[in-house]
C-alpha cells in the first residue's frame, strides 16, 4: 500500500505513505526531507493557523508611540512529527489543512 497525498503544490510538499515508514518532500525546506519509520515516531501534532494575540497586542502599543502600521501577527500552521532523536516540523503555508489533518490521523494509528 503506497500513498501520495500532496498539500501543496507551489512549493512542492508530499507525504508518500508507505506500510512501515512515511517519506516527506518539502520544497521549501528540504532539511524535512527524508523516510521516517512509523515506529520511532514518539508524537504528533498538528497546529492550525491562529493571530498570536499577545505579540499583537504588544505591537500596536507600540505602533500608537512610533505611529508605525498595525499588524497582525500569526503563528502559522504546522504539522510536528518527534521521533528518538529529532523534532521535524512541516510548515503549511498555503497547503491543504484537511489533508494535513487525514495525514496526522493516519501517522497517529500506525505509530502505535
Amino acid at each position: 500500500m503506497i500513498e501520495t497525498i500532496e498539500l501543496r503544490n507551489k512549493p512542492e510538499l508530499k507525504i508518500i505513505l508507505n506500510a512501515d515508514e512515511f517519506e516527506v518532500i518539502d520544497a521549501a525546506k528540504p532539511r524535512n526531507n527524508g523516510k521516517y519509520l512509523f515506529r520511532k515516531i514518539r508524537n504528533v501534532e498538528l497546529s492550525e493557523e491562529r493571530t498570536d494575540w499577545l505579540v499583537s497586542s504588544i505591537a500596536f502599543l507600540a505602533s500608537i508611540f512610533t505611529q508605525g502600521n498595525l499588524e497582525t501577527y500569526k503563528n502559522r500552521a504546522n504539522l510536528t512529527l518527534e521521533t528518538d532523536s529529532q523534532t521535524l516540523k512541516i510548515w503549511l503555508g498555503n497547503a491543504d489543512y484537511e489533508k494535513a489533518q487525514s495525514v496526522m490521523k493516519f501517522i497517529e494509528r500506525k505509530k502505535m
